[in-house]
């Protein structure tokens, strides 16, 4: 018995994240499958006499199903070998709402590697002496997380993370913002290793010239006594962005526990808002839904695009000052009910999900409340992905209730969906989605 337990840990350790990846992909007569990220390196050079970013990745993986293995990356990649072999690489559909790439080359269960070389110019400006890049994300469009500069696996995946960077011809000095650990290595320079818990959209990574964005620092203590570095960077006040962020951090502590994270970086970039782990890149307005995200998002972090809903739907209550709703006020929806390939958030999230989430503590105000409940998920759940079903089980084992037909209803929409009304709005008003060009005058 000791021996069978033990082998059944091995085997969840090896393929630890594959119980949350989408079903495999039929390819006629063979099959894509999901794989386990375990390990990647990745360098980029950035040559400003060339204006080009290189990258190489490598990639240690397992999977557990004989097929080909899948990864993502929208750049094309410039050479791609698998186990010491060059290997080609296709593009596929998944269930026609997401795409995805996989390596051409059968394998059998097992652990393997995969280097990647690809070209990016995504979110990059090459200027006189110096440029700026950076990898902004967002999760209301299709693979818009690490997959459009580098090769990684879908959000239902956890894996290490080193990233060297290096830029090249170039006498200015420059400065990177990340939310890993960094060595310099030299002028323009430098080694970073990120957490193991890391996510496709966990990453936050921006670079530029030093001196161009003003910046203040301070360190925050934690609740549970951590001092925790705060960087603040913004063309705006930083100190006014440096007092609410601390002031914020502290709310949340009260409310959900210690602050997650091993940092805070705030770029206060006047427009537009994104969450990543201890990081986020903001308006002023939507500071503190950013900085609850690095609790519910990317402390606790959906599988999938079903999950996103809840995230944002936490958010949103919190903006509207935790607000309790009747049962009258709510709409039926499918937040949790697309494609299980879909990988972005349904805009129902900020609206009507976080109506929902507010009539889920007037439903149980008797029972503490449902501040109390997230409290303890965010505690049980830190730094693992889950999905909407996993949220369910959750709220009846803490409240010892079944909440099954309040779902079915407003968030999976079996009885169907509540159209939308002229007065709605479908996202947060905080952080209105940018545009690629809103995006690229950021940097």
């Amino acid at each position: 018995m000791k021996l069978i337990t033990g082998m059944l840990f091995l085997i969840s350790s090896v393929y630890a994240n594959l119980h949350q990846a989408p079903p495999n992909l039929n390819l006629g007569r063979a099959k894509a499958v999901f794989v386990d990220f375990k390990t990647v390196k990745s360098k980029i050079v950035y040559d400003l006499n060339s204006r080009r970013a290189k990258a190489v990745s490598e990639i240690e993986f397992s999977q557990a199903d004989s097929g080909y293995p899948i990864y993502d990356l929208v750049p094309s990649e410039t050479k791609v070998s698998l186990n010491g072999k060059d290997v080609s690489v296709e593009t596929t559909s998944m269930d026609g709402v997401s795409t995805v790439k996989y390596v051409k080359q059968a394998l059998s269960a097992g652990t393997h590697k995969l280097v990647i070389e690809n070209d990016f110019n995504k979110n990059i400006s090459w200027s006189t002496g110096y440029m700026k890049s950076a990898f902004w994300m967002s999760d209301l469009s299709d693979r818009r997380y690490l997959e459009q500069y580098l090769p990684t696996n879908l959000e239902f995946d956890q894996y290490q993370k080193f990233l060297e960077i290096e830029i090249k011809g170039s006498d200015s000095e420059h400065v990177l913002y990340t939310n890993g650990d960094v060595e310099e290595l030299a002028k323009n320079s430098w080694k970073v290793e990120y957490p193991a818990v890391y996510t496709a959209s966990s990453f936050f990574m921006h670079i530029t010239k030093k001196g161009l964005i003003p910046e203040e620092k301070t360190t925050y203590r934690s609740i549970d006594n951590r001092e925790i570095p705060v960087t603040v960077y913004t063309t705006q006040s930083t100190s006014r962005f440096m007092k609410a962020t601390l002031s914020i951090l502290a709310e949340l502590e009260r409310d959900y526990g210690p602050w997650p994270h091993n940092q805070v970086i705030v770029y206060g970039a006047g427009m537009g808002g994104m969450e990543h782990c201890g990081a986020t890149i903001t308006s002023f307005s939507a500071l503190g839904h950013e900085l609850i995200h690095s609790y519910f998002a990317r402390g606790v972090m959906p599988a999938h695009g079903n999950a996103g809903w809840v995230d944002e739907a936490v958010a949103s209550w919190r903006d509207a000052n935790y607000m309790k709703y009747s049962q009258r006020s709510l709409y039926r929806t499918r937040m949790a009910s697309h494609s299980i390939y879909k990988r972005t958030t349904d805009r129902d999230a900020y609206s009507r999900g976080m109506k929902f989430i507010g009539h889920l503590d007037k439903k149980f105000e008797g029972k503490e409340g449902f501040k109390k409940f997230l409290r303890s998920f965010f505690e049980e759940r830190k730094f693992k992905p889950f999905k909407t079903e996993e949220f369910i089980v959750a709220i009846e084992k803490y409240f010892n209730e079944d909440v099954s037909a309040l779902f079915d209803k407003y968030v999976y929409g079996k009885n169907g969906v509540d159209k939308l009304e002229k007065h709605e709005k479908v996202e947060n008003p905080f952080h209105p989605k940018l545009s690629e060009q809103q995006l690229f005058d950021l940097l």
